[in-house]
């Protein structure tokens, strides 16, 4: 029983520092989106497409 409880313990705990830092992580979103990143691999897949030709080989 003792080993459950320390699990709890820390899983506990690991929750609350995780509550703890969620708003951070919020403004920090909300400060920097990562929409332009989302464009480049857009961008990157479009370069990269196979002819018609060759995708079926």
């Amino acid at each position: 029983m003792t080993i459950f409880a320390t699990l709890g313990a820390y899983a506990g705990l690991a929750l609350l520092a995780l509550m703890a830092v969620t708003p951070l992580l919020v403004e920090l979103d909300q400060r920097f989106p990562v929409t332009r990143r989302a464009k480049a691999v857009k961008a990157a897949e479009r370069e990269h497409r196979m002819p018609a030709g060759l995708a079926s080989a």
